[in-house]
């Protein structure tokens, strides 16, 4: 199935943001089109009634319903038809709870890193974790969206009592804080290096060095935990500063797509098709139009 990357940009100070969301696929057009994006997501669904699709898997909701994504795997909701169907959605980095942290708190990640066979990626609102963590979403949402005194920190604490209730629910032993972290923790090094360097020229050796691993292994590793190859991984990122320049700036394409790290500017453009289904200069200009009507917009 086609799938596409859904850009949201989160603050580097504190990578945390909360939206709320109107499903508008319907289930009568069958599966949604899939996206996967840069952050770890908690969804819970407000109002109405549909399916979320993870992959190859297929979710039924209900009001109150919670859903838990990932920064890797392709995911997507659809409505039943005629419903006013809607969520709001957590959103953070995993840096968020891993900057100058040890392992312990990189434990609160393992409902996201575990084997796909264990993950937790759905939470009816009738088990006792749904019951337990419905109050406290609501409580996180208040604390993102009332300004005070100490906000980041309440967000961060509450989002650790969150994900602590989490793991209790999927059993995850809190003796072995590293189960489906090490690997990713260990690969952190390598990827802070691509996200300060991918717009020049990048080797994977280099990437590798950084975590003092042989370039086989880093090979190997970086498929493993990111499920993509490190050429993906940088094409990726090289395409979202591209369309970002292209969206922003009054820079010619072609200098974008330059300034993002292309050296080959054919490979941007079939990105560019298959994600939005036009031509860079036709959405430009469509933004353009967008922009001049409701000159607020984002």
């Amino acid at each position: 199935m086609e799938s596409f990357f859904w850009d949201y940009r989160l603050n580097a100070e504190f990578p945390f943001s909360v939206l709320e969301y109107t499903v508008t696929d319907s289930l009568a057009d069958g599966a949604p089109r899939l996206h996967w994006h840069n952050y770890c997501e908690l969804g819970v669904c407000t109002k109405g009634e549909g399916a979320f699709y993870f992959e190859g898997r297929r979710y039924d909701y209900h009001t109150g319903d919670i859903f838990l994504a990932n920064d890797l795997e392709r995911h997507g909701a659809a409505c039943v038809p005629g419903t006013d169907t809607r969520f709001r959605f957590f959103l953070f980095l995993p840096s968020l709870l891993l900057d100058d942290a040890g392992e312990r708190s990189a434990e609160y990640l393992l409902p996201f890193r575990c084997d796909p066979a264990h993950r937790c990626t759905h939470i009816p609102v009738g088990t006792a974790a749904g019951r337990a963590l419905r109050p406290m979403l609501e409580e996180l949402w208040n604390d993102a969206i009332f300004a005070r005194s100490g906000q980041q920190r309440l967000i961060r604490a509450r989002l650790q009592l969150i994900l602590a209730q989490v793991c209790s629910y999927m059993e995850l032993d809190e003796q072995a804080p590293g189960r489906g972290l090490a690997g990713y923790l260990r690969l952190r090094p390598a990827l802070a290096y691509i996200d300060a360097h991918f717009t020049g020229r990048l080797t994977q050796q280099e990437a590798a060095a950084q975590c003092f691993l042989s370039e086989s292994r880093f090979r190997h590793l970086f498929r493993q935990e990111m499920h993509m190859s490190f050429q993906e991984y940088v094409s990726n990122l090289r395409y979202l500063e591209a369309r970002r320049l292209i969206a922003s700036t009054g820079m010619p394409i072609a200098a974008a797509v330059r300034e993002a790290g292309f050296s080959n500017p054919y490979h941007f453009y079939k990105m560019f098709e298959q994600a939005e289904g036009v031509t860079p200069r036709a959405w430009r200009s469509a933004l353009r139009a967008a922009q001049k009507e409701q000159p607020d917009l984002i």
